[in-house]
């Protein structure tokens, strides 16, 4: 016997199956004698069938529990359509396995030889017998470019974009003066597109950087980021780092009001007083609030600052006050118009 089978036969366990049953059948390994090794729910099981089965996932109907015997399932509703006919097809939901579609009001199970590019879309009929298998027609560039921006943020994950782009040196801030962090966003790498079609100057530019060492892992990142910025709408968000002042990681958010300000939120860490949040709020003209949230009360010192036309308070800080600073999937608001599946 072929070892992979042994291998197979060693976790070989009693799955649960009644005649009649319906079920998909993965990892398919031919014994001998019309034998398959199914992995059927997730269990490894021995079985018979007249059918010869291949190309996983296969949709199966049990014929026999003792000894288990299988045949290829039909269809569960009657087709109205033949091989090489294009429909219209809405997703309804993922499968371990493939989809579970919608064509002229009946449900079936699919599998696609692409991954979708929309809950809705033309596809060609492939193959009827078994699993019914299509292939999407007809993907206009729009639609690519909103499926990629959907899988983008479906997957979004902000530590991990984090540590990316410390690891590649591209969220380095000299200070907190108002001219180094101009010049920080400036090259982070999420104006580069807007820069390069206005013919603007992106030397120093993070994504440039990227292009041209061929740093796929930090292109990735930031262009994660821009995603997820624009779909944001009218908040931005941006990351950095400093090894030579007192402070580490920190995260910065700009929010803009109805009148077209901003707003300025800074988490940052440092190393006395640890963990701060500070906000610059623009209070009349050229006047604004700032306010300096940390656990230890630094009321005292706060108060011996003076800086023009800005007010200075100090307030303690929560833990709710830090999930400001995480881009969470229900923040994007704009998500609203993609219809994503699973």
């Amino acid at each position: 016997m072929d070892m992979k089978i042994s291998a197979y036969r060693q976790s070989v366990q009693n799955a649960p199956l009644k005649e009649g049953d319906v079920v998909y059948a993965s990892n398919i390994k031919e014994d001998k004698d019309g034998k398959y090794i199914l992995n059927i729910n997730g269990k490894n099981v021995e079985a018979l069938s007249k059918d010869i089965l291949s190309n996983p996932p296969v949709k199966l109907q049990i014929i026999k529990t003792a000894p288990l015997e299988v045949e290829i399932a039909k269809q569960n509703s009657p087709l109205s359509f033949n091989v090489g006919d294009k429909v219209n097809v809405k997703l309804l939901s993922s499968l371990n396995n493939g989809y579970m579609v919608e064509i002229g009001g009946k449900s079936y199970n699919a599998s696609l030889l692409s991954t979708p590019q929309s809950s809705r879309f033309i596809a060609e009929v492939i193959k009827t017998d078994g699993l019914l298998l299509l292939k999407e027609t007809n993907i206009s560039p729009k639609l690519s470019a909103l499926s990629l921006m959907a899988k983008e943020i479906t997957a979004f994950n902000q530590r991990e974009i984090v540590n990316i782009l410390k690891e590649n040196g591209v969220i380095q801030l000299q200070s907190l003066a108002a001219d180094d962090i101009k010049k920080f966003l400036r090259n982070s790498g999420q104006f580069f597109e807007n820069r390069l079609s206005k013919g603007l100057d992106i030397d120093g530019d993070a994504k440039l950087a990227a292009y041209v060492t061929g740093n796929n892992m930090a292109e990735n990142a930031i262009s994660k980021l821009q995603i997820a910025n624009v779909l944001m709408g009218s908040d931005f968000f941006a990351f950095f780092e400093n090894e030579e002042l007192d402070f580490d990681d920190g995260i910065m958010r700009f929010s803009r009001n109805n009148k077209g300000g901003y707003s300025l939120f800074i988490k940052i860490n440092f190393s006395k007083i640890g963990e701060t949040i500070i906000s610059f709020i623009k209070h009349y003209e050229n006047t604004y609030n700032i306010t300096v949230r940390t656990k230890v009360n630094i009321s005292a010192e706060l108060s011996r600052l003076h800086i023009k036309n800005c007010n200075i308070y100090w307030k303690e800080m929560k833990e709710r006050d830090k999930e400001f600073f995480i881009i969470k999937k229900d923040d994007l608001k704009e998500m609203q118009g993609f219809e994503t599946i699973g």
